[in-house]
């Protein structure tokens, strides 16, 4: 199990352990903004995000949040590791949320667009092993899912989001080599870097998404 999954496990744990004697029917937040920090969105294994978004309650019982993320890469900062260089990220998401008296359930919708050049590696072309120096990758995922999580506060103004959810992504990526490497024999290639399989090929493929994390909340203005 990764670093990062280990972590937010333990946390959304904890959370959930201590928001029994808080509640989610604590909120009651009508007409009400709040701030949404994510703050393990750094560890990312293949770059750091900054991520952040608003979530506004039009009634106390629904609201609607959104989110964006994105990479030093988009303003020109070095982001890329291993064998990713020259790394752009930027991701969106969207849900809307229907908060019950103990927890809240919704859906939610994500995009997700990555551009960098890859090094020493390979991918299949018309059925064909095709081993380069380094090579453009385009690499875009449409998702969407059911979650489920317990919004309550820490504090006046403070409020943790712990959450889980179930749902399915389509992914597509393109590959232009820049320079094919001289020996197309695989004993002089060392794998994948970070799960580089999934930029083994091009074209479309769809998988079960899983998510699990914590969110971290500022109220903006009183409770009611």
């Amino acid at each position: 199990m990764k670093l990062k999954t280990q972590l937010l496990l333990a946390i959304f744990l904890i959370t959930i352990w201590q928001g029994k004697s808080y509640g989610q029917q604590v909120l009651d937040l009508d007409k009400t903004l709040l701030v949404k920090i994510s703050p393990f969105s750094f560890l990312e294994p293949e770059t750091i995000v900054i991520q952040g978004g608003v979530e506004y309650f039009f009634t106390p019982k629904i609201s609607v949040q959104t989110e964006l993320g994105f990479n030093g890469g988009i303003i020109g900062i070095p982001s890329g590791r291993g064998k990713n260089e020259d790394f752009s990220l930027w991701r969106s998401k969207s849900e809307i949320k229907f908060h019950q008296k103990k927890f809240y359930w919704g859906f939610e919708f994500f995009y997700v667009d990555k551009d960098f050049v890859r090094t020493d590696d390979s991918y299949s072309s018309f059925k064909q092993k095709v081993y380069y120096e380094n090579a453009r990758v385009k690499f875009q995922v449409y998702g969407t899912g059911l979650k489920f999580g317990r919004q309550h506060f820490v504090s006046d103004n403070i409020l943790l989001d712990s959450f889980f959810g179930i749902g399915i992504r389509f992914r597509n990526r393109s590959v232009q080599v820049i320079e094919l490497a001289e020996d197309q024999n695989p004993d002089f290639f060392d794998g994948s870097f970070l799960e580089g399989d999934r930029y083994s090929f091009e074209g479309w493929d769809s998988l079960p998404h899983f998510t699990l994390g914590i969110k971290v909340g500022i109220l903006t203005g009183n409770k009611d």
